[in-house]
């Protein structure tokens, strides 16, 4: 089974579609022992499908295609093909990603060479176009509070022409501190308001005229 990936300070790994990372580790022999190795490859591959993903089918890492290794410690480069998504997925959906890396290492026993093989796993997530501030003639801030009027922060706030939510004309963006949102530029006339965070309920939609 995979081994989930972590970054440096043991945190599980998330990346974003066609965000560059490196995954970097040890290469150790059966005793636990750091060793330089002959051969070093990497397949990489959707978990759930098995597609290979960039060409990248038990390719040469071994100071080569965007891999390098001193004393057993190898980093390995992976750029925005590596991380694309494969087949269609949600904005705001996850697929789980596998590099398998296998190496060889001669420990001086018949046969010549001895092979290692790990797998890391990784959630490649699929990210929701921004629509930013809009692009109307006039600007608005949004302010949320709970329902003690106290000032709701890092809530999804964002702006339809149309009552069912079905066409965005401004955002998403994020409140901040004081619950207030980012500037956000719509045609005056009325507007409908979306909110949400977890562990708040809100008037959804909210008419708003702008002027």
């Amino acid at each position: 089974m995979p081994t989930k990936l972590k970054d440096s300070s043991g945190n599980f790994v998330k990346i974003q579609a066609g965000e560059s990372c490196n995954l970097t580790g040890t290469l150790k022999d059966t005793s636990g022992s750091a060793v330089t190795p002959a051969t070093l490859t990497l397949s990489l591959f959707d978990h759930s499908s098995g597609v290979i993903v960039n060409s990248r089918k038990e390719q040469n890492v071994l100071n080569a295609n965007g891999g390098t290794v001193t004393d057993g410690v190898y980093t390995i480069e992976l750029d925005e093909s590596d991380t694309a998504i494969v087949g269609n997925l949600a904005a705001g959906s996850t697929q789980d990603r596998v590099a398998r890396i296998t190496y060889t290492w001669d420990d001086g026993d018949a046969p010549p060479y001895r092979t290692g093989v790990e797998e890391f796993l990784f959630p490649v997530e699929s990210m929701k176009t921004a629509l930013g501030g809009g692009s109307g003639s006039s600007e608005i801030t949004i302010t949320l509070t709970d329902s003690s009027s106290n000032p709701v922060g890092g809530a999804n706030v964002y702006l339809t022409s149309d009552l069912a939510g079905s066409t965005i004309i401004a955002g998403p963006v994020l409140t901040n501190d004081a619950g207030v949102s980012p500037t956000l530029s719509v045609e005056a006339g009325g507007v409908y308001r979306w909110a949400s965070k977890e562990g708040f309920t809100f008037t959804n939609p909210q008419l708003i005229t702008v002027t």
